[in-house]
């Protein structure tokens, strides 16, 4: 298993991926409608490649030559936000998901920091519990408008690491 930074020449299959996976997973949660628009709004080839442009680090895993996760997180300040941790669901709970986000760890702690966030929707129960377990801990929430009449209702969560 080995996490690849995401550049040029991965942007159009890890968008593709990523937009599966997403899709997947929140249609249940907050209706397929606003999976779909929120896959185009932050997983689309676009969003990606400015994501990479404004410093964050996009990465997918790959095992056995298949992609079986992938990652996004951004320095802000004094804390590195991960904005994205995502594990496609025939490969969840195998330890995907922690390996990348060791690799958040590490980032954070190369870069003389030692505070993580992240959002996690309310409803998200698998989610916050995996962060919980992780060590984070809920220290606000909030409802961002992501328009065409969508919100992101999410729980902040941070670790000190």
């Amino acid at each position: 298993m080995k996490l690849y930074p995401v550049y040029d020449d991965l942007i159009e299959i890890t968008s593709r991926f990523a937009g599966e996976v997403f899709i997947d997973y929140y249609s249940d949660l907050i209706g397929k409608d606003q999976a779909s628009y929120m896959t185009d709004l932050f997983l689309s080839e676009d969003a990606i490649r400015k994501l990479i442009d404004s410093g964050a680090v996009f990465k997918i895993v790959i095992d056995e030559g298949i992609i079986k996760g992938f990652i996004e997180y951004i320095r802000e300040d004094e804390r590195v936000f991960l904005s994205k941790l995502y594990v496609h669901r025939k490969y969840r709970r195998k330890g995907i998901g922690k390996f990348m986000f060791e690799d958040c760890v590490k980032y954070t702690k190369d870069s003389g920091l030692n505070r993580i966030y992240l959002t996690v929707n309310k409803h998200n129960t698998p989610s916050f519990n995996v962060y919980e377990h992780l060590g984070f801990k809920v220290i606000d929430s909030v409802v961002n408008d992501i328009g065409n009449g969508y919100v992101m209702d999410d729980y902040i969560m941070e670790i000190t690491i």
